[in-house]
């Protein structure tokens, strides 16, 4: 049981590595929180003459080295990190564009001290992936833990242990798909209070992934569908098995419509046509949007506000482990397996493509490899799940060379 320890004090490490702001729209994500506070009419006020919010300066705008390589988190001496409210904002979640639930519940820990509460919350975070991959791994088949860890293992470096440690809500849809799906297969595959008890994962990690982002509802179904395929039988047990997903999965929906998310989705593409280029559009698109794949190893997209550049041997080590592991994966196929796995590339592929052709704009805008990495999470433990009894094994020399490859490039990353 050492591995949780451990993974506990490597997000710890990077938890207190990035200071307050540091991810992605952070201004965004911390007004909405504070203001989502059973206390938030003393943090974020309205402006009755111009329906602004007015909060804290240090929420507003905390990220004053975001887009600058060169600029060190330094420049936040000038802010006092003290709840006050003192500048009007249009940054937050005021019109619902995002499910409520994550902000709802680390408004819980938002307090007075902004970067006290920061932290807080990036524990939090971390402690809820902890224990809930060490229960999974507790309760799963012995022949389907394998596939828990090295979906995790394989593509967390480095911007998963970053998102994971961070006060964005994606870290909750990146936990909620990683560990739900493989919760649900093992909800299908176990009886009795093991198989309640998975069941219940399922149902918290579907909640966190659809209570956190609008995509993770999205994703949510997909784990459902991808599930059903690997373990469907014409069975009554399964048929009353399925009622959990099918319940769980128009639940999600219902956050994804209550957040706003196709209204949010469609606001702001342009109502003229399409480019004219319209062919060269979709094959850019489709050419390029691998590099939001290689993107999670940190490759071309830097972590931060995409601000923090990777060293080349970060993402080739992680690339090297993952391309190298899935090979000796695809040697244990059947056809569920294997029309799963295609069907996740497909999804990886023309997901993206189709969302940016359709708001007329390239890889680039918009879209981050983040957005993508639940469902890279989840497809890499498809991949690596054993099929009819037959584990997909590795030699003791490969393991020890991925595990020294992904540490020292998680150690370059982190330093």
């Amino acid at each position: 049981m050492l591995a949780p320890v451990l993974a506990l004090i490597t997000l710890l490490a990077w938890a207190v590595a990035s200071p307050v702001g540091s991810s992605p729209d952070d201004d965004f994500h911390l007004t909405s929180i504070w203001c989502a506070s059973p206390s938030s009419a003393q943090y974020c006020q309205q402006d009755g003459a111009t329906g602004e919010r007015v909060v804290p300066k240090s929420l507003a705008k905390p990220a004053c080295y975001a887009f600058d390589a060169k600029k060190s988190a330094a420049c936040q001496s000038d802010l006092t990190f003290v709840a006050t409210p003192d500048t009007p904002s249009t940054r937050g979640n005021y019109a619902g564009g995002y499910p409520v639930v994550y902000y709802a519940t680390m408004g819980l820990f938002a307090g007075n001290d902004i970067v006290a509460s920061a932290l807080w919350m990036r524990v939090l975070n971390i402690l809820l992936f902890v224990g809930l991959g060490t229960a999974l791994y507790l309760l799963l088949p012995v022949h389907r833990r394998p596939a828990l860890v090295w979906s995790w293992v394989l593509t967390t470096v480095p911007l998963g242990l970053f998102v994971l440690s961070s006060n964005n809500p994606s870290a909750w849809t990146m936990t909620g798909i990683g560990m739900g799906w493989i919760a649900l297969l093992g909800y299908f595959e176990t009886t009795g209070r093991r198989r309640i008890a998975l069941g219940s994962l399922f149902a918290l990690s579907a909640l966190m992934a659809a209570g956190a982002r609008s995509d993770g509802a999205i994703y949510i179904v997909l784990a459902v569908v991808a599930v059903g395929i690997l373990t469907f039988e014409k069975s009554k047990r399964w048929m009353r098995s399925a009622i959990l997903p099918a319940a769980v999965a128009a639940l999600s929906m219902v956050f994804f419509r209550s957040s706003r998310s196709f209204e949010s989705l469609t606001t702001g593409l342009p109502d003229q046509n399409l480019p004219h280029d319209f062919l060269g559009l979709v094959v850019y698109n489709l050419f390029e949007g691998p590099s939001l794949w290689t993107g999670i190893f940190g490759d071309k997209w830097g972590l931060g506000w995409l601000d923090t550049s990777m060293p080349a041997v970060v993402w080739l080590g992680g690339v090297a482990c993952f391309v190298g592991v899935g090979f000796v994966a695809a040697g244990r196929m059947d056809w569920r397996k294997l029309s799963v796995v295609l069907g996740g590339v497909l999804a990886l592929w023309l997901l993206p493509t189709v969302i940016l052709v359709a708001a007329g704009q390239t890889v680039g805008s918009n879209m981050q490899p983040r957005y993508l990495l639940p469902l890279i999470v989840m497809f890499a433990g498809i991949l690596l799940l054993s099929v009819r009894g037959r584990p997909v094994l590795l030699t003791r020399m490969q393991v020890l060379l991925v595990a020294a490859t992904l540490s020292v490039t998680q150690l370059i990353a982190l330093s």
